[in-house]
């Protein structure tokens, strides 16, 4: 296969001569219609903010600690609680990959042993969960895993880390309906942009 490179700054994922779209990218049509009514420096802020968690939540699987910024403790006490009230192997930590056939990429933030079953999980800071949105996201996620050779995951799991240091989990259920239907609405715009009949305007 050929090599992945992540530019971080832009988001972007390359493999030889192409820039294959990411599952955030691909899902953006639920984005857009769950979070239609958030003002923007609402939306930029949690994003914001889930770069800085993701990033300690990291440092504490692959280092044992952090020195986590006073604005985001409340998460990285949640997660480390996580870690405390479950068996946590994890085997692949914000482990990027590409699915060569469907031509998509992603970052797959944990995937590993949890209570002894194999877990894909994906770490969100926000104050509410979209349930559709992390279903079609997780399942764009495991889809690319068994692309790649991997053994199917056991359950897809949502953790949701909270600011009062506690935390939810979310099983998904294993249905590619909403990924599909986001996948196929992507390449339709992606030709006719190609052909010049339309443009996507997605900021």
């Amino acid at each position: 296969m050929a090599e992945l490179l992540f530019f971080d700054s832009e988001h972007e994922y390359h493999v030889g001569e192409e820039i294959y779209p990411s599952v955030s990218e691909i899902i953006r049509f639920l984005s857009r219609e769950e979070y239609d009514s958030v003002n923007q420096y609402n939306l930029d802020n949690a994003a914001e903010r889930g770069k800085l968690v993701h990033k300690a939540t990291e440092s504490i699987d692959k280092y044992g600690s952090v020195e986590a910024e006073t604005g985001i403790a409340g998460y990285v006490r949640a997660y480390v609680q996580f870690l405390k009230d479950h068996n946590v192997q994890w085997e692949h930590i914000e482990h990027p990959m590409y699915h060569a056939t469907r031509k998509y990429a992603g970052t797959l933030d944990r995937e590993g042993i949890v209570d002894g079953k194999r877990t894909l999980l994906d770490i969100k800071t926000n104050g509410v969960i979209k349930k559709a949105l992390v279903k079609a996201q997780l399942n764009g996620y495991e889809d690319m895993r068994q692309s790649n050779g991997y053994p199917a995951s056991d359950q897809l799991i949502c953790l949701q880390l909270m600011a009062n240091g506690k935390y939810r989990l979310y099983p998904c259920e294993k249905d590619m309906t909403e990924f599909d239907a986001c996948y196929v609405l992507h390449a339709a715009l992606k030709k006719k942009q190609e052909e010049g009949e339309f443009y996507d305007r997605t900021d």
